[in-house]
């Protein structure tokens, strides 16, 4: 019995993913059934910021009734309906809201720093770690004194007494 059982899930399990491809394209956020319309709208709406002060990406904007997300929303639909391209839709909310309705600043001018200041930050903090390490540690070497020469006469009766052992 417990083979027909894990049999019986196994086929269902396969069954399910057989069917979801055509679910895995939708947006819970849009009313679009074609599935690659719905793949360009979650693009579309993951690279734009919902305007109601939550700083959410617009596609997981969870506010019930926003007033910003739902109209942004049929806003893209629209658009993608009308044939325009995803660059398009995005430069037209660029152009309405400005820079800040994006999810990513553009790489140009002032926003470069976005990129470049986290590595240039990493890099220095690297470079003032390894240069106060390196002068604690030369402030703090042992100072080893050099062995005193051992008499010949000495070390003559020092290994005489050991094989005598």
């Amino acid at each position: 019995m417990g083979v027909r059982r894990m049999l019986l899930g196994v086929c269902l399990a396969l069954a399910a993913f057989a069917v979801a491809p055509s679910v895995w394209g939708q947006s819970a956020k849009t009313e679009l059934r074609d599935p690659v319309l719905a793949t360009r709208f979650n693009e579309v709406s993951d690279a734009l910021v919902c305007q109601c002060g939550c700083q959410m990406i617009l596609r997981v904007c969870n506010h019930q009734n926003c007033p910003s997300a739902i109209p942004m929303r049929h806003e893209i639909e629209k658009q993608l309906q009308a044939g325009k391209t995803n660059d398009e839709i995005i430069a037209s909310f660029v152009a309405q809201y400005g820079d800040k309705v994006l999810s990513e600043p553009p790489a140009t001018g002032f926003n470069l720093a976005a990129y470049v200041m986290p590595g240039f930050g990493l890099l220095v903090g690297l470079f003032i770690v390894a240069t106060i390490a390196s002068r604690w540690m030369s402030r703090h070497r042992l100072a080893v004194e050099p062995a005193a020469p051992v008499d010949p006469e000495l070390r003559k009766r020092i290994e005489k007494e050991i094989k005598a052992e």
